[in-house]
């Protein structure tokens, strides 16, 4: 009996160290610029540690005023998220994070993007959900074959979180 007591325990602790959330967001991009434009986020959030979350992206729907562009699988964002617990339904995190972009096919399309992000977020539970409210700043800009610029390109997300057990 005891050794059963030891596994449940276990798993229940592995199942909440390994949980995974799907998030879904609207992002307004450039605010700061007069190329303003929607982008529509999925991505997926694994707890690391208890003030650590790693956020990975899955898909990113840029809809600029000249068209669209969708990042399936030859884009990679990375974020890491530091957390700062409050004894309150409003949870405040960090964000810091890169995103790889790469095109692979003839001029225009053949391009090697990587931006360097920092910002600040916030999620609130509701239920069954998280809703998070997210801004910050992709700072740097090296592009193939180009000098490395510095942009300032200001992003505000909004979104939800759906918590998917392991």
């Amino acid at each position: 009996m005891k050794k059963f007591f030891a596994v449940a325990i276990a798993v229940s602790m592995l199942s909440t160290l390994y949980a995974l959330d799907l998030g879904l967001g609207v992002a307004y991009q450039d605010v700061a610029e007069d190329s303003r434009y929607l982008a529509v986020k999925a991505d997926a959030r694994v707890p690391v540690l208890p003030i650590l979350d790693w956020r990975a992206g899955l898909l990113n729907v840029v809809l600029p005023d000249n068209g669209k562009a969708i990042h399936l699988g030859t884009s990679i964002s990375s974020d890491l998220l530091i957390k700062f617990p409050m004894p309150a339904s409003f949870q405040p995190y960090l964000v810091m994070g890169l995103w790889f972009d790469m095109g692979l096919e003839d001029e225009p399309l053949d391009y090697t993007v990587l931006n360097l992000k920092a910002g600040l977020g916030g999620e609130m539970g509701f239920g069954g959900f998280n809703a998070y409210l997210e801004g910050g700043l992709d700072k740097f800009n090296w592009t193939k074959d180009a000098d490395p610029a510095t942009s300032q390109e200001i992003y505000v997300q909004l979104g939800v979180l759906l918590p998917v057990g392991l």
